[in-house]
């Protein structure tokens, strides 16, 4: 593959030329960037305390739960399902 098949122009118009780019679309879009950071983090410190041992609580895992359905839910009304 030579590198000028890679620098091709884009081809289309832009979500935002076309107008699907709206305020709900872009709230959404927010919203799952949140969902899937709170899971990352809570997942992180839930998996930290199970390795060293420590106390657990039972906030960590619910959140981390939580913030992955929040996450496919804002990803699923993002991408129009």
């Amino acid at each position: 593959m030579a590198l000028d098949d890679l620098q091709q122009p884009n081809i289309g118009t832009p979500d935002f030329a076309r107008g699907a780019s709206t305020t709900q679309r872009k709230l959404y879009a927010i919203l799952t960037t949140v969902g899937f950071a709170l899971f990352w983090v809570c997942g992180l410190f839930a998996v930290a305390s199970l390795v060293s041992g420590g106390p657990m609580g039972w906030s960590m895992p619910a959140l981390s739960a939580a913030g992955l359905a929040i996450g496919i839910f804002g990803r699923r009304k993002v991408e129009g399902r």
